[in-house]
């Protein structure tokens, strides 16, 4: 389970700095249902960081409030299965 969660955020960091790129390029942009689901499949962390590091998707509250209530389920989920 850790190694899935540490894969999506990965790539769900990745997949921010690329649309940041694609957003400075002026091209074809990643849909921003294709952000939510990466941040609901677990990649809180990885859009948290991406948006620090890219400076990316920083003014929707939304993506910030999706993240962090992502991030704090799956610490939820942890835990449970720790115990």
């Amino acid at each position: 389970m850790f190694s899935y969660y540490l894969a999506i955020n990965v790539i769900t960091f990745f997949v921010w700095g690329f649309d940041k790129l694609r957003a400075k390029l002026q091209e074809w942009r990643i849909p921003e249902n294709t952000l939510y689901v990466l941040i609901i499949l677990g990649g809180g962390v990885g859009a948290l960081l991406g948006m620090t590091v890219f400076r990316h998707k920083t003014r929707k509250l939304k993506f910030k409030v999706i993240s962090v209530v992502s991030v704090l389920v799956y610490i939820v989920i942890f835990f449970y299965f720790l115990r």
